[in-house]
C-alpha cells in the first residue's frame, strides 16, 4: 500500500459511494486507475465492505466490558456472539480474556436486561463486567460525524453539551 492508496482510503472514508471518476479526479489518477486500485485494496481485505450508516433517533448505543476468568473465556465469547441479538460487534481486545462489545437498541430496557442477564449467566465465570451508555458521538467517520472542537464555553467541563453546536444523536441519555 502506497501514499495513493492511503489518499483513496482517505477519500472513500468519507464517502464511499464516491466514483472512481471522481476518485482519480481527486488525486489525479485516470478512472481506470482508480477502479484498480480499489478493487486491489479490496481483494486485499484491506477495504473489507461498505455499509450504510443509518442514524435511527432514540436508538441508544452501550458498551460492555467483560473480563472473564481464563478458562471461561471461550464460552463467553461463544454465548456473546451467537445469542444476543442487540450487540453489533464484539472485540477481542490486547488486555487478556477481555471482550469489549457494542449493542444497539431502540429499547433501553432490553440492553439493560442484556447485561443483567450477561452477569447473572455468569457471575462466577467473569472477573468483572461493566456497561456504559453512549451520551454524545463526538467522533464518528463512519456515521459520518466529525470532531467539533468546542470552546470552553461550550462545555461544563465533565463533556456535557453546553452549546448545542455539537454533533450528537445520544445526548442526555444515561444507562
Amino acid at each position: 500500500m502506497d501514499k495513493t492508496d492511503e489518499k483513496i482510503l482517505d477519500l472513500i472514508k468519507g464517502n464511499a459511494r464516491m466514483t472512481y471518476q471522481e476518485i482519480g479526479d481527486s488525486i489525479g489518477i485516470s478512472r481506470v486507475a482508480a477502479m484498480k486500485r480499489v478493487r486491489k485494496l479490496e481483494e486485499a481485505g484491506i477495504i473489507r465492505g461498505y455499509n450504510t450508516y443509518i442514524d435511527r433517533p432514540g436508538e441508544h448505543t452501550v458498551f460492555i466490558d467483560i473480563d472473564a476468568k481464563p478458562e471461561k473465556f471461550d464460552e463467553i465469547l461463544e454465548y456473546c456472539a451467537t445469542r444476543t441479538a442487540y450487540v453489533r460487534q464484539i472485540f477481542r481486545t490486547t488486555e487478556p480474556d477481555h471482550i469489549h462489545m457494542v449493542a444497539v437498541s431502540d429499547d433501553l430496557s432490553g440492553l439493560k436486561y442484556l447485561v443483567d442477564i450477561l452477569a447473572k449467566k455468569f457471575a462466577d465465570d467473569v472477573e468483572h463486567i461493566s456497561a456504559h451508555g453512549v451520551k454524545e458521538i463526538i467522533k464518528d467517520v463512519y456515521g459520518g460525524i466529525s470532531y467539533v472542537e468546542r470552546s470552553k464555553s461550550d462545555s461544563n467541563g465533565d463533556n456535557e453539551p453546553g452549546g448545542g453546536s455539537e454533533p450528537s444523536r445520544e445526548e442526555g441519555r444515561e444507562f
